[in-house]
């Protein structure tokens, strides 16, 4: 018996249909993560493994963003989410949603570490409201995430726990090799005072014995009081180096810097190349501080 052509033409359309179905990748795993460096870390050790949602985009501030409903989505679709700890994106919008979504797994980096306190004039949780944040700025902490990370996602997906086991000591490589030479340039560094618009380099400081002096009046813009003590006590301790985040307004570092003979130096703690970054912050300080 003949089949007329339309017949045969619409099998072959349905096997081809069921073989494509059949050869479809499956959709990468979603992770989520507060912030850009936290990205960065990710995709070092899960590469093209996983897709990497970040909840905090660029340019925004984690004091005041919010969550998109495109966000919101990719959050629900993940299989875990990697929060910061202490940020106030994490404590106001993000922890309060994912109490409605318990399979997606939460993971916070700062449990378990020594958490140092902050003038950051943010609003943290009950027990924590004047913990800085920052954590990821301090190389031996930033180590402790990496390794989070590598650990959650090898316990998650065992199939390729040596995968990310490797890529993982790859990264810890060029962490540790980081904080030697940090810690070669800065032991040699007798003025270790820096002025900083808002203080998130609390960790950093504390790694390397240095003194981190916010212009940040409690969170707040300094008021002209605040501002001549900050300029006093700068001449005082012959400070030379003034940061100054992306986010954040210009005109009162600059006001300072002038002040004092100092230079006002753009830093951006949310870089997603977090080894870029760093590597940026320590030659400031080389070329900068008197020994």
């Amino acid at each position: 018996m003949k089949v007329p052509f339309k017949t045969t033409g619409l099998i072959f359309l349905l096997l081809v249909g069921l073989c494509s179905c059949r050869t479809r990748h499956p959709q990468k795993p979603v992770i989520s993560v507060s912030i850009l460096p936290q990205k960065y870390f990710a995709e070092r050790i899960a590469k093209d493994f996983a897709e990497i949602n970040v909840m905090i985009p660029p340019g925004m501030n984690p004091a005041t963003c919010d969550l998109s409903s495109g966000q919101l989505k990719k959050l629900y679709d993940s299989d875990i989410c990697f929060a910061v700890g202490y940020l106030p994106f994490e404590t106001t919008h993000l922890y309060p949603v994912l109490k409605n979504k318990p399979e997606v797994l939460l993971v916070s980096h700062s449990d378990g570490l020594e958490l140092l306190d902050g003038s950051c004039g943010h609003s943290h949780a009950h027990s924590h409201e004047s913990v800085d944040p920052h954590i990821w700025l301090s190389p031996a902490y930033a180590k402790h995430i990496c390794h989070q990370m590598a650990e959650t996602l090898s316990r998650k997906y065992p199939d390729k726990k040596e995968f990310f086991k490797a890529n993982y000591r790859e990264l810890e490589k060029d962490i540790d090799i980081f904080a030697q030479e940090a810690e070669k340039i800065l032991m040699t560094k007798k003025n270790k005072s820096f002025l900083i618009y808002h203080p998130a380099l609390t960790y950093f400081a504390h790694d390397y014995g240095m003194e981190q002096i916010s212009i940040e009046d409690e969170g707040k813009e300094p008021n002209p009081t605040h501002l001549k003590n900050l300029i006093d006590e700068a001449r005082s301790k012959s400070i030379s180096i003034v940061f100054i985040q992306k986010q954040f307004d210009i005109q009162n570092a600059e006001a300072i810097a002038r002040s004092t003979n100092s230079k006002v130096v753009p830093i951006d703690p949310l870089n997603e190349n977090w080894l870029e970054e760093m590597h940026h912050l320590l030659q400031v300080f080389k070329e900068n501080l008197s020994e």
